[in-house]
C-alpha cells in the first residue's frame, strides 16, 4: 500500500471519525430519549387537559380587588433539564455559523411544558379548580467556575396561586 494512503488513513481519517463518533452517538441517543419524553408528556397533557384544562389558568395584568375563593394555596413545581453532549457539540458547531439552535429550543420547550404539567398535577392533588397568576421562571445552571463550563442545564420553576 502507498505510504501516503496509510498516513492519511491512520493519522487523519481514523482520528476524525473517532472524534465525531462520540458526539454523534450521544446526539442520536439523546434525541431518541427526548422523543420518548415528549411522547409521554403529550399523553399526560392530553389526559390532564380534559379534567383541568388551560381554561382554568388565569393571569391578571392589574391588581384585583376581590376574587371569590373558599381556599387558596401556593403551588410550585420545578424540573432541571439539559442537552446531551452531542447536542451541545452540534450547538457549538452551529454557533460558529449563526442561526437558530433547534436542539436547545426543544430542551427548553420540554422543560417549560413539563414544569406546567407538574404544577397542574399538584393543583389537582390539592383540590384546586384553577391556577391564578401562573409564572414560569428559568435559571441556567453551569457546573464549572468561570467560563470553562463543559456542561450546563436549565431549571424551570412554575408557580402560581391555586384556588377552589
Amino acid at each position: 500500500m502507498n505510504e501516503g494512503v496509510v498516513f492519511v488513513v491512520f493519522y487523519i481519517v481514523i482520528p476524525v471519525v473517532t472524534g465525531l463518533a462520540v458526539p454523534m452517538t450521544s446526539w442520536l441517543l439523546g434525541r431518541w430519549y427526548q422523543n420518548g419524553l415528549f411522547k409521554a408528556l403529550e399523553v399526560t397533557e392530553a389526559a390532564q387537559g380534559k379534567g383541568f384544562g388551560d381554561a382554568q389558568l388565569v393571569s391578571y395584568q392589574k391588581k384585583q380587588e376581590t376574587i371569590a375563593a373558599e381556599y387558596t394555596t401556593l403551588l410550585m413545581a420545578n424540573i432541571v433539564v439539559g442537552p446531551s453532549w452531542g447536542q451541545m457539540f452540534l450547538m457549538w458547531v452551529k454557533s460558529l455559523f449563526g442561526g437558530a439552535l433547534p436542539s436547545y429550543a426543544s430542551v427548553l420547550d420540554y422543560g417549560r411544558r413539563e414544569a406546567i404539567q407538574r404544577l397542574k398535577v399538584q393543583a389537582k392533588e390539592r383540590g384546586c379548580t384553577s391556577i391564578v397568576n401562573m409564572r414560569v421562571e428559568t435559571s441556567v445552571i453551569t457546573t464549572a467556575k468561570g467560563n470553562d463550563s463543559k456542561s450546563s442545564s436549565v431549571e424551570f420553576l412554575a408557580y402560581g396561586t391555586g384556588c377552589r
